[in-house]
């Protein structure tokens, strides 16, 4: 079996959030969230076109610097990385995008599907209380819409109103039990809710059916660690980073922080033998810069 060695930057994962550096990054930002704006939901190899998208921005970055070194080069990509994932809605909504494949994504009713359009726009102008009677009208007209169950779903939560928005993601599960999209939010709910009982087993529902995403490990990790299961929490954690990496999601840098925040945790509950035995599990190899 080939094993794969993670080299994890210490100093990048506690300090580069907090970056205090002149260097003006905003058009490379810009440049880079409007490319990955134009990436298809339905596109197959979205993390490659996120990663292009990356790549052709620091290319602009380059041209205008006189050190262009491996290391820099690698620095810079971390960089804009992290960022977008802490700022570019597009990111977040291609990252937290259903596939549309299934039989429910869409409504074979004109006016159910017009209804869900409707409550998209609402939604992607931030009118969260019309897009809420968009997607109830679209679910009145047909009750076995998924994808509007969904998206009531998340403005609900988005309006604070967890149990509904619990109520709707189990509505779109009874339709489609394995809709990656309401396993996933209403895991993200319970856990709004403080109900990490409920939270840790849709979870893990979701991880059952999805082992190869590392959004499920993700948020388990952090409940985990959170509720004073260190090593299993850690555990997950990692995984979540080595299966971002494989990917070449962006994502791994928030992962990475977070493992950061585990490590100084432990190592100042002087713990560090619990993150060392995951580190040897995973083949995880911490430097120091």
């Amino acid at each position: 079996m080939k094993i794969i060695k993670y080299i994890f930057i210490f100093s990048f994962v506690l300090g580069y959030s907090q970056d205090k550096s002149k260097d003006n990054f905003t058009a490379v930002y810009a440049n880079a969230c409007n490319c990955i704006a134009e990436i298809s939901l339905e596109a197959d190899d979205k993390n490659k076109q996120i990663a292009n998208c990356i790549s052709l921005s620091l290319e602009k970055l380059e041209t205008n610097e006189q050190s262009t070194s491996e290391q820099s080069a690698e620095v810079n990509y971390k960089k804009i990385e992290n960022y977008l994932v802490q700022n570019c809605e597009s990111l977040k909504n291609i990252a937290f995008s259903e596939n549309k494949k299934f039989k429910h994504a869409s409504s074979e009713n004109v006016l159910a599907q017009l209804a869900y359009d409707d409550g998209m726009e609402y939604t992607n102008n931030d009118d969260i209380e019309n897009a809420i009677l968009k997607f109830k009208k679209a679910i009145a007209i047909d009750p076995k819409f998924a994808f509007a169950w969904d998206n009531l779903g998340i403005s609900y939560r988005k309006n604070q109103e967890y149990d509904k928005a619990i109520e709707a993601y189990q509505k779109s599960l009874e339709i489609y039990p394995q809709g990656r999209l309401p396993l996933l939010n209403i895991s993200i709910t319970y856990n709004l809710k403080k109900d990490y009982k409920q939270a840790v087993i849709y979870y893990n529902k979701f991880i059952a059916i999805y082992s190869e995403d590392p959004e499920g490990y993700y948020g388990l990790g952090l409940i985990l660690y959170t509720q004073g299961e260190q090593e299993e929490g850690l555990d997950n954690l990692v995984r979540a980073y080595t299966i971002y990496t494989a990917q070449n999601s962006p994502y791994r840098a928030d992962a990475a922080k977070k493992i950061g925040y585990m490590y100084k945790d432990l190592k100042n509950q002087d713990k560090l033998e619990v993150f060392n035995k995951v580190a040897d599990k995973y083949n995880l190899k911490v430097q120091n810069n």
